[in-house]
């Protein structure tokens, strides 16, 4: 976990604690707002796509917030499952390319079409390296730039209409994160 999402996360839970219990409350199972979120994000990626940028980031912003509480609540309501888990991270990889997919497909610029691609492989990248070396018996939590702050800039992006940018840094950061944690589990599988 980064850095940056390790030190917030508890403020984050603690400042959605009355959407969290109002949630628990009235028993919606977290797989049900998982896949609202994911719902969400496809119809603010279809809004990007359409390049109505203050729509998009509204749905988009809505959805990860279902996403980013769906764990929260499956703790809160002792609703955290194996099924849950595996629900939850697949849906995340659809959530993660569904608007660097509508960035590329509504564009003319070829430029700009490479970097939403590059963007979605190297966060696929990411993803994929921890969960790989979770399957090998191997916990692999580092990183600069993990979904969250992935999620973040992404929608800063939008909100600015500064989709370059945005992409250019995913594609760093992502790519840097992905980098550290080849070389984290080269060290920790020589052990």
């Amino acid at each position: 976990m980064s850095y940056f999402t390790r030190e917030l996360k508890p403020y984050f839970e603690r400042g959605f604690a009355p959407i969290i219990d109002l949630i628990t409350k009235f028993n919606i199972h977290p797989n049900v707002l998982t896949l609202l979120g994911l719902l969400l994000v496809g119809t603010g990626s279809y809004l990007l796509f359409l390049e109505n940028y203050f729509l998009s980031f509204i749905f988009l912003l809505i959805g990860a917030l279902c996403d980013a509480l769906d764990g929260a609540i499956a703790r809160k309501g002792q609703k955290d499952s194996s099924f849950g888990a595996f629900i939850d991270s697949l849906t995340d990889r659809f959530s993660d390319a569904m608007p660097l997919t509508a960035i590329a497909l509504s564009s003319q610029d070829k430029l700009l079409t490479l970097l939403s691609i590059m963007a979605i492989v190297s966060s696929f990248g990411v993803s994929y390296a921890r969960a790989r070396a979770e399957g090998l018996g191997y916990e692999l939590k580092v990183g600069l730039f993990e979904r969250a702050e992935r999620w973040m800039v992404l929608l800063i992006g939008i909100f600015f209409e500064e989709i370059y940018l945005a992409l250019v840094v995913l594609v760093l950061g992502s790519s840097i994160t992905l980098f550290q944690r080849i070389y984290t589990f080269m060290k920790i599988s020589r052990r």
